[in-house]
């Protein structure tokens, strides 16, 4: 699976951390990538000229641009708005790994909002993606016992247009998180850094606050922010050091998620019946058609990889021995709805005949959608379906399993929809039901 390629226009310590953190920094080989993010410097003198440094790039590469990220420190001011987020120089290498790839799924996911709401204005949807309501004002639990860094750094947050809810003890904090409303914490570490870190995993095991972003600040005498990182917390920083800034970079995580949540929101409104299959909530053949023109359109527009997908039920004597076709139609209709919640957003999953179900991956290579693919089927393949749902089947009817073919494959330079279709097509085994 080739890793994103960067581009840093930056100091050689950009380029170290990036390197660090799982990337491929453009110029380091002779392997040609899309450029999937550029880097520029905004740090001291840099700033005044970064701004019109990003514009005059994206203007240069149209399409073909990709995320434009600012690597600053508390001290940078630059033109923020020429930006789309900002990376901290300061960042641990693994908390900066998953804010990059963070800023570089939500533009895949807002570039297909954008394309799939087209497609399905050709359906009798609405051209426009729906409007979500102005959020309110963040609200962040500040976690720590009493004390002039706790002081500090909600005034901080507070100075910010944040909202500041004060917690002493784990207890009173996970009440409140459980109770109320909240977009964020920050947890005063202090002298107790192993406390503060048992909070930090304890909210990871919780699925209602696995997402939700987590700032340590701990004392200067602790080396180890990656020990942070992996054991929950999404940033580290030093606590009195900048609270200022360490408050921005809680934010900048806060506004990420809002931002993810509303995309998430737009796609699941992205449907109109026409464009439907009834018996599996996924899309059916003909949008998938039209919607796949538009993502191999894009795909060579913007020199991003595009991978597609089939999976196909494995005829099976089990399967031939069910009451009739309604009962086959209902396993193929769960297995459906299953794939629907096992593909992330921006992935398209379509149904494309009787038993082949499709999925479009944007920006996946090969590698990249054969994994997701294989995944999903290891799913659906362990699932114990349910035969006796429909009416026509008898009630005695036992659990049925399912076994599936995969074939995946990228799309090649100016190939069209149909020959990566009818090459995916015949990577499949030629039996079928």
């Amino acid at each position: 699976m080739a890793q994103p390629q960067i581009l840093v226009l930056a100091n050689n310590d950009a380029a170290i951390a990036l390197t660090a953190a799982g990337f491929a920094i453009a110029g380091d080989d002779e392997v040609r990538r899309q450029t999937a993010a550029i880097v520029i410097d905004t740090r001291g003198s840099a700033g005044a000229k970064a701004g019109d440094l990003a514009r005059s790039i994206k203007a240069a590469l149209g399409p073909r641009a990709g995320v434009f990220l600012a690597w600053s420190d508390s001290s940078s001011e630059y033109d923020f708005g020429a930006f789309d987020g900002v990376l901290d120089a300061n960042t641990p290498s693994n908390a900066l790994a998953a804010r990059l790839n963070s800023s570089l799924r939500m533009a895949v996911m807002a570039d297909e909002a954008a394309l799939r709401f087209k497609s399905l204005a050709k359906f009798g949807g609405g051209l426009r993606q729906p409007k979500l309501k102005k959020t309110t004002i963040p609200r962040i639990l500040v976690f720590g016992a009493p004390s002039p860094d706790l002081l500090r750094f909600s005034a901080a947050l507070e100075s910010l247009g944040a909202q500041a809810i004060a917690s002493f003890t784990s207890f009173t904090a996970f009440d409140y998180l459980h109770d109320g409303d909240f977009d964020g914490v920050a947890v005063l570490a202090q002298d107790d850094m192993s406390a503060s870190l048992g909070f930090c995993a304890t909210m990871r095991r919780n699925a209602r606050l696995f997402h939700m972003p987590c700032l340590v600040l701990g004392a200067s005498s602790f080396t180890r922010p990656e020990e942070a990182i992996a054991k929950g917390a999404t940033d580290f920083a030093v606590s009195g050091e900048d609270d200022e800034a360490c408050a921005e970079r809680l934010l900048t995580l806060v506004e990420e998620k809002r931002t993810r949540d509303a995309l998430a929101l737009t796609f699941a409104a992205a449907q109109t019946p026409a464009a439907m299959d009834l018996g599996t909530g996924l899309y059916g053949p003909a949008f998938f058609s039209s919607h796949l023109e538009a993502l191999v359109a894009r795909a060579h527009e913007t020199d991003r990889p595009l991978s597609l997908t089939l999976v196909r039920l494995v005829s099976d004597p089990i399967l031939m021995t069910l009451t009739d076709r309604r009962g086959l139609d209902s396993i193929i209709g769960q297995a459906g709805g299953m794939m629907a919640r096992l593909v992330r957003a921006e992935d398209v999953a379509a149904r494309i005949d009787w038993t082949t179900f499709a999925v479009a991956f944007p920006s996946s290579d090969e590698e990249a959608a054969n994994i997701a693919a294989h995944r999903i089927a290891a799913v659906l393949e362990c699932t114990a379906f349910d035969v006796g749902s429909t009416p026509h089947s008898s009630s005695n009817d036992a659990p049925v399993q399912i076994k599936l073919d995969v074939a995946s494959a990228a799309v090649l330079p100016e190939e069209t929809w149909q020959n990566l279709l009818a090459r995916v097509q015949s990577r499949l085994p030629a039996e079928g039901l």
